[in-house]
C-alpha cells in the first residue's frame, strides 16, 4: 500500500521530539504536513522536514491529502481538532487527555464512530515492557486475589504555561499525569469507581499540584498519587495478592508468585545472573515512540482495536470528572 500521510498539529516538544521523527522513519508514513500557530516554530519544522507549513489544521487539511492525523496541542484545543479530523476522514492519535471534560470526550467518540476512523489516545504508562509484564501477571492473576493495588506517579513541575490554564488545561496534575495508570487499571479492571480524592494546590499556579485519589474496582482497591515536583519524576506501582507481589517502575519489575522471586529489568530477564550480579542484555525501552507506532500498524492492518482507543478516553475522562467532584466536595 502507499505511506500513510500523516499531518501533525502542533509544534512544541512533543511534535519535534517524538510524533514527526517517528512518522519520518516509519517505513508505512510519511509526514505530509506540519499545523503550529507560531510562525517561526513552524517554518523551523517544515524546513527539516521539507514538508508544507500550515497555521491551523483547515488550512492543512484543505492543501494535503492526509490519511492520519496527529495531535499534539493543549488539551483545549483538541476537541476541534479531533471533529475536524474526524470529519475529513483521518484516522487519529490524540495525546492524553483525550478531552478536557467527558462531554466532550463522548462527543468526539460519537464523530469517530460514524466516520469509521481507527483512533488511539497517547497514554504511555503501558508501554514500558515492565508494564507489560505487570500487565500480563495481573490478567493471569498470578498474583491470586489482589488485596491492594498502589501507585506513585510523580513528573517534575511543566515548563509551559498553559499547564496552569484551566481554560486550556481542564484542570492541573490530575488532567496532566492520571489518564496514565487510569487507562492501565481501567483496561485491567473495567470499571474504576472514585470512592474518595484529596487535592492541594502547593505552587501557587490556580490548580491542583498534588492529588490522591482511592478507587474501587469490583473488589480491588486502588490508591493513586499524583504530583508535580521541582525534583526529578517518581513513579512506583505496587500490587499484592493472595499468592504473590510484584513492585515497578521504568526500569525494575520484581515480586515473588507461590514464594519464587522473579526481577526484571526493562521488562527483561537477566542474561547471566552469577548470585550477587546479574547481567542485562541492552534495551531501548522507548515508549513515547513504541506508542506511535503501534498506532502506525493498527491502521495499516486497519484494525480499530488499538490499545487505548476513543472509547477508554472517554472513560477515562468520565473518571477525572468523578474525581474533580469528589474532591469539590471534600474541601
Amino acid at each position: 500500500m502507499d505511506e500513510l500521510a500523516v499531518g501533525v498539529i502542533g509544534g512544541g516538544w512533543m511534535a519535534s521530539d517524538y510524533h514527526l521523527p517517528t512518522y519520518d522513519e516509519h517505513p508505512a508514513t510519511r509526514v505530509a504536513g506540519i499545523a503550529e500557530l507560531d510562525d517561526r516554530r513552524r517554518r523551523e519544522l517544515a524546513e527539516q522536514y521539507g514538508v508544507p507549513g500550515y497555521a491551523t489544521i483547515e488550512e492543512l487539511l484543505d492543501g494535503e491529502r492526509i490519511d492520519v492525523v496527529s495531535i499534539c496541542t493543549p488539551p483545549a484545543t483538541h476537541h476541534d481538532v479531533f471533529l475536524l479530523a474526524a470529519r475529513a476522514g483521518c484516522h487519529v492519535f490524540c495525546e492524553k487527555p483525550l478531552a478536557i471534560d467527558a462531554e466532550s470526550a463522548r462527543e468526539l467518540r460519537r464523530a469517530a464512530d460514524e466516520n469509521g476512523i481507527i483512533t488511539q489516545v497517547g497514554y504511555l504508562a503501558r508501554y514500558y515492557g515492565n508494564a507489560e509484564r505487570a500487565m500480563a501477571m495481573l490478567r493471569n492473576d498470578l498474583l491470586g486475589e489482589l488485596l491492594e493495588v498502589r501507585t506513585s506517579h510523580h513528573s517534575t513541575l511543566p515548563g509551559q504555561r498553559w499547564y496552569f490554564d484551566p481554560a486550556l488545561s481542564g484542570g492541573g496534575v490530575m488532567r496532566d499525569l492520571l489518564p496514565h495508570s487510569l487507562d492501565v487499571y481501567i483496561d485491567l479492571f473495567g470499571e474504576a469507581t472514585v470512592e474518595r480524592c484529596r487535592t492541594r494546590e502547593i505552587h501557587g499556579r490556580g490548580v491542583e499540584d498534588t492529588a490522591t485519589l482511592e478507587l474501587l474496582a469490583g473488589e480491588v482497591p486502588i490508591e493513586i498519587t499524583v504530583g508535580w515536583t521541582h525534583t526529578e519524576g517518581y513513579t512506583r506501582h505496587v500490587a499484592v495478592g493472595t499468592e504473590g507481589w510484584l513492585e515497578y517502575d521504568g526500569e525494575r519489575l520484581e515480586g515473588a508468585v507461590h514464594g519464587r522471586p522473579f526481577e526484571f529489568e526493562n521488562g527483561e530477564s537477566p542474561l547471566v545472573d552469577v548470585g550477587l550480579t546479574k547481567l542485562y542484555g541492552a534495551t531501548d525501552d522507548d515508549a513515547h515512540t513504541e506508542r506511535i507506532r503501534d498506532f502506525v500498524e493498527h491502521v495499516v492492518r486497519g484494525d480499530p482495536e488499538t490499545q487505548a482507543p476513543v472509547s477508554r478516553g472517554v472513560r477515562v475522562a468520565e473518571t477525572i470528572d468523578s474525581a474533580y467532584d469528589f474532591a469539590e466536595e471534600s474541601q
